[in-house]
């Protein structure tokens, strides 16, 4: 799975929570600071993969359960436009 920010979305970070707003749609997002770091990661991988990777080896969760909240997140934010998902697996994501 492969995510890219949308062109029309802006960023702030606040003290280490992210507010995302689309430009285009008016809609916002407001991102805790786990949130936030996952918004970071976004930019220069672009794959859940690699989000996957980063978080694990900062946070004690299990993969699997990480996995899965970092998907719902990334469903909320294409949902509202802020990011753009490629669910085909690349050749980089095998």
């Amino acid at each position: 799975m492969t995510i890219r920010i949308s062109n029309d979305v802006v960023f702030r970070d606040l003290s280490g929570e992210g507010v995302l707003l689309n430009l285009a749609t008016g809609n916002y997002f407001g991102l805790d600071e786990v949130g936030t770091k996952c918004w970071h990661l976004i930019g220069p991988q672009g794959t859940l993969e690699h989000i996957v990777t980063a978080l694990s080896g900062e946070y004690d969760i299990d993969e699997a359960q990480l996995r899965r909240d970092l998907t719902s997140l990334l469903q909320q934010l294409a949902d509202k436009g802020l990011v753009l998902i490629d669910h085909e697996e690349t050749p980089a994501s095998r």
